[in-house]
């Protein structure tokens, strides 16, 4: 071979040898794999727990609007939004959610539907219960089956004319494992 040719291969193979050391670089970055330019960290997620609580005297969800047989899954119907405080005036979607799918015992005269979740630790958020599911979401779900319809059972299972079913949120900035309780309540949408 001339000098010339093994000159032009001992180039090419020391390029390939450069190149592949700079491929196996970047492949084990978080930055590439998740395919950022910004270099940072993943925020610290902290486990968020806590119970939606809800008075028997309100009875059960319906089975859908306008029946007549509870839902077997009363819980379903639950969950919990979290949002990052700063954006809620923007009506920006959540940055977690999930449903309150698991059924607890009773506590009393209560309904208690339980709900875990891993939110950013050490940022201002507002936690809000909902009804209706989460792929509405900023947006309620204002079915007046959630919210004004009578409920099956219970003794007060129909809030009263200007009155609907809903949740009082809450803000939190969440700096390790924390519990946080929800119960549904009546609140006066029109005072007439």
């Amino acid at each position: 071979m001339r000098a010339s040719s093994l000159a032009a291969m001992s180039m090419l193979a020391l390029m390939f040898i450069i190149l592949s050391t700079l491929e196996v670089s970047a492949q084990n970055s978080p930055d590439a794999i998740m395919g950022s330019k910004q270099s940072g960290t993943a925020p610290v997620m902290k486990r968020l727990v806590g119970a939606i609580q809800v008075q028997k005297s309100f009875g059960v969800i319906p089975m859908g609007p306008g029946n007549k047989e509870a839902a077997p899954m009363p819980c379903g119907q639950f969950g919990v939004a979290v949002y990052d405080a700063s954006g809620i005036k923007d009506n920006k979607p959540p940055i977690a959610t999930t449903g309150a799918y698991r059924q607890a015992k009773d506590r009393g005269d209560l309904y208690v539907c339980l709900y875990e979740l891993q939110v950013p630790a050490n940022m201002r958020l507002w936690v809000t219960p909902t009804m209706g599911g989460t792929l509405l979401l900023p947006k309620e779900d204002r079915s007046p089956m959630y919210i004004t319809d009578a409920w099956i059972g219970g003794t007060n299972n129909k809030p009263p004319r200007g009155w609907e079913r809903g949740f009082v949120g809450r803000y939190a900035t969440i700096t390790g494992p924390t519990q946080m309780n929800f119960d549904l309540t009546y609140v006066q949408v029109d005072p007439r």
